[in-house]
């Protein structure tokens, strides 16, 4: 375990450790990029309501499958009641979107946001929990591999929603620096925590029991490149609230010209469970070349590498991805992905997805 951890340090630590990107200023940077509030359909949108979302789809050609699997079709709806008061939602169709069979509707986040200052904004809703920065930047067009993360699935079980009221802000501690926050009241999990953390995701109705779960996370980014995040998440599960869940993470991203660096690792105790201590990491790298390629003026080409590892007490789960990919706009990306894991019945193989925002 101290391996693991010390790998995924070091990571950060390089990230850190390097010279920073030239300074920007910070009020024209938002505080999570990526967010909810940074999306490419409302970049041209002043008041009223618009409407965006993304779209993927992937082909699996592995051990165990080859299909075609229309994975998400998810509509955003933005709307500016006033300068200082937002409506955002997200509607999920999975797998085509048929419930009787084996798709999914959901919705994936709709808050109300009423900002008394730009530091202070009152939320409430079906919220897109801050547990993990990976949680709150999971589009698909955003990511240069096809697969979440072994940790961003059974740690920080993404996409995490939860319904509660809280508050959320940005803070410029210097002229260059952005900091950031966000810390909720919520329902919390739910009692199949106890056997897995993806399947104790609690209702967004009803609360299963009288206590209240709390979520948060702070990140600070000192200069346009770096950015350095905390989070947790604590509250009883079970029926009776008298077992507690606990979540801590941390993450780092730095990018610099054409190589970007990223990692989270996450660790979750839980009273009362056969196994009460899950953890898991990942660390990613990225390089960006060959811009302007095949008539496409915006275009750009990646190649990433991604390191996983969960330990879930009685198993453990290693997974090591390579991929590249091409972005005919930053919007829009073709990618191609090849995944070994180290169990034996593991699904490894190639994958082959396109993913755009609208």
């Amino acid at each position: 375990m101290v391996r693991r951890i010390a790998f995924l340090v070091a990571t950060l630590c390089v990230a850190s450790g390097t010279g920073l990107a030239d300074n920007a200023l910070a009020a024209d940077r938002p505080a999570v990029p990526g967010g909810v509030y940074d999306k490419p359909y409302l970049k041209q949108t002043v008041g009223g309501t618009a409407v965006g979302g993304y779209i993927d789809h992937e082909l699996f050609w592995n051990d165990k499958a080859k299909t075609f699997d229309q994975h998400r079709f998810i509509p955003f709806l933005f709307s500016e009641v006033s300068d200082r008061i937002h409506v955002a939602a997200e509607i999920e169709f999975e797998h085509g979107g048929n419930p009787g069979g084996d798709g999914a509707v959901k919705l994936e986040f709709a808050t109300l946001d009423i900002a008394f200052h730009e530091a202070a904004t009152l939320r409430a809703g079906v919220i897109l929990s801050p547990l993990g920065r990976f949680n709150l930047i999971h589009d698909s067009p955003l990511n240069d591999l096809t697969n979440r993360p072994l940790m961003a699935r059974e740690i920080i079980p993404t996409t995490l929603s939860e319904s509660g009221m809280g508050l959320h802000g940005t803070l410029y501690p210097s002229e260059s620096a952005v900091a950031g926050y966000e810390i909720y009241v919520v329902n919390g999990f739910n009692e199949a925590t106890a056997m897995r953390l993806r399947s104790g995701r609690g209702s967004q109705s009803k609360d299963n029991n009288e206590e209240k779960s709390i979520v948060g996370r702070v990140n600070y980014s000192p200069a346009l490149g770096l950015d350095l995040g905390g989070s947790f998440h604590v509250g009883a599960y079970d029926d009776a609230g008298e077992q507690t869940l606990s979540i801590l993470a941390i993450d780092g991203a730095w990018n610099r010209g054409p190589v970007e660096v990223r990692g989270e690792y996450a660790m979750a105790s839980i009273d009362g469970a056969i196994e009460d201590e899950r953890s898991g990491y990942y660390a990613q790298a990225g390089w960006h070349f060959l811009p302007g390629v095949l008539t496409f003026p915006h275009s750009i080409l990646t190649a990433t590498v991604r390191l996983d590892h969960i330990d879930l007490g009685a198993s453990d789960e290693t997974r090591t991805t390579i991929g590249l990919n091409f972005r005919p706009i930053e919007e829009t990306v073709i990618k191609l992905d090849y995944e070994v894991y180290d169990q034996e019945d593991a699904s490894n193989g190639l994958i082959l997805s396109l993913a755009s925002y609208f």
